[in-house]
């Protein structure tokens, strides 16, 4: 079997990305997977494996550490390193690197089996959730969040870093802004150690996750972050990211992500404004045919199902009219 096919099959790549595998790794990185295989190795053995010099060596598992290519796990002082996988050397490249360099529909298909992927990972614990079951893993963007909450947890954190939406950029099915995910504390040292993000202050973060809600952003946690420890803050939309369409497909909406607000709308105080109609992610708020004055002015009348409501925030944060108020489910 010759290098490319060999490294296909120890790195798991799919078969839409096989005809851009030259944009996603490099020669010396196929060698590096393909000693690897599925086992764990040190530096030196590495080395041995590859026939290369420790100078060399070092810096091949620097490069391939830094770009997800491997991953590194240290014990009693000693590095070793293992194959990362496809998915998580995808992750990277398309935050980091240049997934544009891929034609529009190989990323849209692409995108597809990395959400098939995740649904996949984490179907089982979704279900049991839905089941009322503990689950045996703890789930991504476990709970819709209000943004003042989540400005607590900023306010929590010292450390706190921002990367790129890894969903956006493989997503791309709208324009709302894309480094937005926040990482706090023990998440943050964690991705600063791989050499990624961008560290920010607390001031800097409170703006930040301010401005994501002004651009239609939603926002989840783990809710409980007093007692699990603080990780990181996903500023999310419906469209890309994939919790959220995950959900929608499992169809675990309230469970996962879990909602813990639901919006309360007064349609005598309201003004119509529309604001709400442009801002929620699963059209809880429409127009509907028929007009109200208001103000003196004729205007299409606004209405709200309540049963598509996510708990997000999103519409009374903007309620010019204050008509919509968020109460605890």
């Amino acid at each position: 079997m010759d290098l490319v096919n060999e490294f296909i099959a120890v790195f798991g790549v799919w078969e839409v990305a096989q005809p851009y595998l030259h944009l996603i790794v490099t020669e010396d990185e196929m060698r590096l997977v393909t000693a690897l295989k599925n086992d764990i190795l040190t530096q030196e053995e590495i080395g041995d494996c590859l026939g290369s010099s420790p100078d060399q060596t070092s810096k091949l598992l620097e490069q391939a550490y830094a770009r997800c290519v491997v991953n590194k796990q240290s014990e009693n002082n000693v590095a070793r390193y293992e194959s990362a996988g496809f998915s998580e050397r995808l992750d990277y490249f398309a935050k980091y690197e240049n997934w544009h360099d891929i034609p529009p529909a190989a990323r849209t298909v692409i995108d597809r089996r990395f959400l098939d992927e995740f649904i996949n990972q984490h179907r089982e614990n979704v279900l049991c959730k839905l089941h009322g079951e503990d689950s045996e893993n703890s789930l991504p963007n476990d709970t819709v969040m209000l943004l003042e909450e989540v400005e607590a947890m900023v306010k929590a954190a010292e450390c706190i870093v921002v990367q790129p939406c890894d969903c956006r950029r493989l997503g791309e099915n709208c324009a709302r802004p894309v480094e937005t995910c926040i990482w706090l504390d023990e998440g943050a040292h964690q991705t600063l150690y791989r050499g990624q993000g961008r560290q920010i202050n607390q001031e800097q973060a409170l703006e930040l996750l301010r401005w994501a809600d002004r651009k239609g952003l939603m926002h989840t946690a783990d809710s409980d972050w007093a007692e699990n420890g603080l990780h990181a803050i996903c500023n999310c939309c419906a469209c890309d990211c994939y919790p959220f369409r995950a959900a929608q497909e499992l169809g675990s909406k309230g469970v996962w992500p879990k909602s813990r607000y639901i919006a309360v709308h007064d349609p005598q105080t309201c003004n119509l404004c529309g604001a709400c109609v442009r801002r929620c992610h699963f059209e809880a708020f429409s127009f509907e045919d028929t007009m109200r004055e208001v103000d003196g002015k004729l205007k299409q009348n606004v209405v709200y199902d309540p049963e598509k409501c996510w708990g997000c925030g999103l519409c009374a944060n903007t309620c010019v009219s204050n008509a919509i108020v968020m109460e605890w489910l």
